[in-house]
């Protein structure tokens, strides 16, 4: 087993790290997402996932959670995008059917 891994400390230990605000609004947008109790809880599963991610590289590598959070704001917007042409599209199948009904009136 790894040493890091075995080697664990008997006791937990506070961390104070300063972030920038534009992260802490996107961890709290996650952490919603997450369904994590508090921001505390979102970063510990955060830094859980990387240190897991760097112990077990040689095995399968695991994206880490800067890239997962960039590939979610992608798909959200995609499904936005997606969601207003669908939309676009339903308006635009109804009009020409008006437009018949204007021609026949």
């Amino acid at each position: 087993m790894n040493k890091l891994v075995s080697e664990r400390p008997k006791k937990d230990v506070i961390v104070s790290v300063r972030l920038p605000k534009s992260l802490i609004e996107e961890l709290k947008d996650i952490q919603k997402v997450n369904h994590f109790m508090d921001l505390s809880d979102e970063i510990r599963f955060v830094v859980r996932r990387y240190c897991l991610s760097f112990l077990n590289s040689q095995q399968s590598p695991i994206k880490p959670p800067i890239e997962m959070l960039l590939e979610q704001k992608r798909k959200e917007k995609l499904i936005e995008d997606l969601t207003k042409i669908i939309e676009n599209l339903k308006g635009n199948a109804q009009k020409p059917d008006e437009d018949k009904k204007n021609q026949d009136a």
